[in-house]
């Protein structure tokens, strides 16, 4: 029978495999003691690249679709950020998509359905299209997401994100608008527990998952992983049957999040920087 572990997890970071390696991570899961990470390219895929240089570093491992898992109970699951055409951002933690086309959002969440993908709506209040992050999404878009929850109630959850904190971006808004770029703000952690707890009272199955959204451009960047994460116990022999079991608790609720932000510092540097410089800098988005 598989042993039952208590895990800690993180569903969102970006290795930047190329400026880091495979074995960065692995070592930064470690100093963070993280059991599972899932690693997403931005609009592509990264899985290919980290299941060779997994069996190039080990002897023996277990990989299939959905990750690979090595032989210290560690796991990095095959996963993917994608913009939809609706400039909403989905993380599919279980599949990933090679040359991504844009596509509908409900496309997106189809399709990692299919493949029993953990499907995250990821930083679903943030303006992906005007603001680059300063901004929130327009009452129009907000009454979409909460559709689109209620449609896929008990398949989906939304994202509490460690890169958007708050008053880094009310000061970004400010200058912002200083500049004449009309920018709404508000707390788009906060707005996304909100819908979570008042789809919860309607009889809806909308679940909160805390991640970092880590970007790790370099070895010390990616030592941040971690920051926000989700424990929950979890049992299995290969990362299909893991991942099963982090979806059952995630929509049983049997889970904890850890909430916290990164530091400013790391913000600037791993993510603010490259958006509003990008010509400046490999992969700005991720």
């Amino acid at each position: 029978m598989p042993e039952i572990i208590k895990a800690n997890i993180e569903l969102h970071a970006h290795p930047f495999l190329g400026n880091t390696t495979l074995e960065d991570v692995i070592m930064s899961m470690k100093k963070n003691k993280l059991d599972v990470v899932a690693l997403e390219e931005y609009n592509s895929s990264n899985y290919s690249q980290i299941v060779k240089e997994s069996k190039g570093m080990y002897s023996s491992v277990i990989d299939d679709d959905k990750g690979v898992l090595f032989m210290n109970h560690k796991c990095i699951f095959n996963a993917g950020e994608y913009d939809t055409k609706e400039k909403l951002h989905v993380l599919t933690v279980g599949c990933s998509i090679e040359n991504y086309s844009q596509q509908e959002i409900k496309k997106v969440i189809d399709s990692a359905l299919e493949k029993d993908a953990l499907v995250l709506l990821d930083h679903i209040f943030v303006d992906n299209e005007k603001t680059r992050t300063a901004g929130h999404i327009s009452e129009e878009k907000a009454k979409l997401v909460e559709k689109i929850c209620k449609e896929y109630s008990g398949n989906v959850a939304l994202e509490w994100n460690a890169y958007c904190i708050p008053w880094m971006r009310a000061v970004l808004q400010k200058g912002l608008n200083a500049v004449g770029k009309k920018t709404d703000y508000y707390d788009v952690n906060k707005r996304a527990e909100e819908l979570s707890e008042k789809l919860k009272e309607e009889g809806y199955n909308v679940p909160i998952i805390a991640d970092t959204d880590l970007h790790g451009r370099s070895k010390r960047l990616m030592d941040t992983i971690g920051t926000s994460r989700i424990i929950t116990d979890i049992e299995g022999e290969t990362p299909n049957e893991l991942l099963n079991s982090i979806k059952k608790n995630v929509f049983s609720g049997n889970y904890k999040n850890i909430k916290q932000y990164v530091s400013s510092a790391h913000l600037l540097e791993a993510f603010c920087f490259p958006i509003l410089f990008p010509n400046y800098f490999w992969k700005p988005r991720g």
